[in-house]
């Protein structure tokens, strides 16, 4: 199950208290369950991406912001990521930032992957989204993003593009468009922020090299905690999802990428109530939304590991009823 930390969770509370919605009536109003201890409404360590949607959804509503996830982001504090927050904020500069969110991302929330790529001028942070991630969450983790990187270093700063995988219209691209100051790009393959490599090396205000080690160990340590109570489903889906494409992602090489047996493997998933084949065909769909109208479908089977053509349309007419010729002509 995709969860994320309680203290980020709470910190959409905060905000939504700020703004005249009070934290119980809300949590009633999505009849929200998950409590260590019902009677003290003591929430759980970790919140269920599903709870996280719902309660986006419904502060959306409620306050009649169709970017509700837009405006939650541009209030971050370093705190919401808990100890990560702290992390970055007593780290060198933007490069020791980035590496601290790429190891430790897991803490705040496991519903998706950080990727850094970095080119001669251009440097790029990708986020791959859980499929289950609805549009307000996807703009709350991009927004926040840049938001703390302006609180560390300049409030200026803005970046050279941001690509959302989400569609929005003219009027939203551009209310983005005005706060990220840069072209926004939707209907994108990633969520990705671009930014020139010279930021890179921008020196922190906040840079502190002894609380910093200090909060690594302790990151460290949570982390690890953290992955030995992970479940299978949720290991084999970054498995799945940190792959370029999905040539030979069989089930015996993924047992092998986890140290055990294929019959290991699907007795752990049993239990989990879960299959490989489900696991695979899950990651297929969520890139197919992704690729649909990037690429020509012979270049979507290949990355979407079919064998050849007919077993791609098959798949695809089973999964929408169907074929993806006929599909594309009815969207454009």
């Amino acid at each position: 199950m995709k969860t994320l930390a309680d203290h980020y969770f709470c910190s959409c509370l905060d905000y939504l208290e700020a703004r005249g919605l009070a934290s119980h009536e809300v949590l009633n109003a999505i009849e929200f369950n998950e409590y260590t201890n019902k009677q003290t409404q003591q929430l759980a360590p970790r919140i269920s991406l599903n709870s996280y949607n719902t309660l986006l959804n419904y502060a959306k509503e409620a306050l009649n912001e169709p970017l509700f996830g837009f405006k939650l982001g541009q209030q971050i504090r370093t705190a919401d990521f808990g100890v990560l927050g702290y992390l970055i904020e007593s780290s060198t500069n933007l490069a020791s930032a980035i590496t601290a969110l790429l190891s430790y991302d897991r803490l705040v929330a496991d519903i998706g992957q950080a990727k850094f790529e970095q080119h001669q001028t251009l440097a790029k942070v990708k986020w791959l989204a859980d499929p289950q991630c609805s549009s307000d969450v996807i703009l709350r983790n991009m927004t926040a993003w840049v938001s703390v990187v302006r609180q560390l270093l300049n409030p200026e700063l803005s970046p050279s593009c941001v690509y959302f995988s989400k569609v929005y219209s003219s009027t939203e691209q551009q209310m983005l468009a005005n706060w990220f100051n840069c072209p926004i790009k939707t209907n994108a393959q990633y969520n990705q922020i671009e930014f020139p490599t010279s930021y890179l090396t921008l020196p922190f205000k906040t840079d502190n090299m002894q609380i910093n080690l200090v909060l690594k160990q302790m990151s460290e340590q949570q982390l690890s905690q953290f992955k030995s109570q992970q479940q299978l489903t949720g290991k084999i889906n970054n498995i799945l999802m940190a792959k370029n494409d999905l040539q030979k992602c069989t089930l015996i090489r993924t047992a092998s990428a986890l140290n055990m047996t294929p019959r290991t493997l699907q007795r752990r998933l049993k239990q989990e109530h879960k299959t490989f084949a489900a696991l695979l065909e899950a990651e297929r769909k969520r890139r197919l939304s992704l690729y649909i109208n990037q690429y020509p479908l012979n270049t979507i089977a290949f990355m979407l590991g079919f064998n050849d053509q007919s077993s791609f349309n098959r798949a695809f007419k089973r999964w929408y009823n169907i074929n993806p010729r006929d599909y594309i002509k009815n969207t454009l």
